[in-house]
């Protein structure tokens, strides 16, 4: 049993080195960004990416161009 777990521990990859996202909006308009994506799914619940972005686009909201800014 010890043999085993060894041997599923030492075949684990590493984890990739992840770096911090950098964002391209100031500060004032991430946080009203955040602020109606939360609404959003708050009053919607669980949504996957596409429905978050056609209840966006509904929204009329402006600052974001496309789903890949969510």
């Amino acid at each position: 049993m010890v043999f085993a777990t060894a041997i599923r521990w030492a075949a684990k990859k590493p984890k990739p080195k992840m770096k911090p996202i950098e964002l391209k909006t100031p500060p004032e308009q991430t946080q009203t960004i955040t602020r109606t994506l939360f609404d959003i799914v708050q009053e919607h619940g669980p949504l996957t990416i596409a429905d978050t972005w056609e209840r966006v686009k509904g929204n009329r909201y402006e600052h974001l161009s496309s789903r890949y800014e969510l």
